[in-house]
């Protein structure tokens, strides 16, 4: 009983350690790959993934948790991360949607409050109860719900949920890359 209640505390701390990091990093736009700031975050990252492996069938269902739409909080992606730095008029936000039912995974980038939204799409396949593999499917760029133009999609790998609770996500790539996202409520 004490054991899980340790692991329960020390989850809670490295979650908090890592948010407080990822506030801090704009997304991980301009953070390069040797700084520090970005070291601090994959060993926050190392940390809240050693104490979720050890609760284990928390570790273990990540993926059944990951299933919503996530906003982007911090990624070492670069294309994302090029994309979030080009200079629009108001904000650019970025998402991630896993729906269970259909088995597919969509990665938008939405620029102006909508005036072009980036997508691409995905199906996954579990293949562990932590990782999942994915195959882009499409793509495209859309101008303001009007005008689509599809784009060729390319790629396919895998992702590992290293840490999933109800407000957060925490992912990483078979390129090495890192996503943390927040759920969109």
């Amino acid at each position: 009983m004490r054991r899980a209640s340790s692991s329960r505390a020390s989850s809670s701390s490295s979650s908090s350690s890592l948010f407080e990091l990822v506030d801090a990093s704009r997304r991980g736009v301009g953070v390069a790959p040797n700084d520090d700031a970005r070291r601090d975050i994959e060993r926050a990252i190392d940390a809240l993934a050693s104490t979720t492996r050890a609760k284990g069938d928390d570790a273990r269902s990540n993926n059944a948790k990951s299933y919503a739409r996530w906003e982007l909080a911090y990624t070492t992606e670069k294309e994302t991360l090029w994309l979030l730095g080009l200079k629009t008029r108001s904000k650019t936000r970025a998402f991630q949607t896993l729906r269970e039912d259909a088995k597919t995974l969509s990665n938008e980038v939405v620029f102006n409050d909508g005036e072009v939204v980036f997508k691409v799409d995905a199906v996954v396949e579990e293949s562990s109860r932590a990782t999942m593999k994915f195959r882009f499917t499409a793509a495209s760029l859309t101008f303001r719900d009007k005008f689509s133009i599809p784009i060729p999609p390319v790629g396919s790998g895998w992702f590992e949920n290293v840490y999933v609770d109800d407000e957060r996500r925490v992912s990483r790539d078979s390129r090495g890359d890192t996503l943390i996202c927040v759920k969109v409520k």
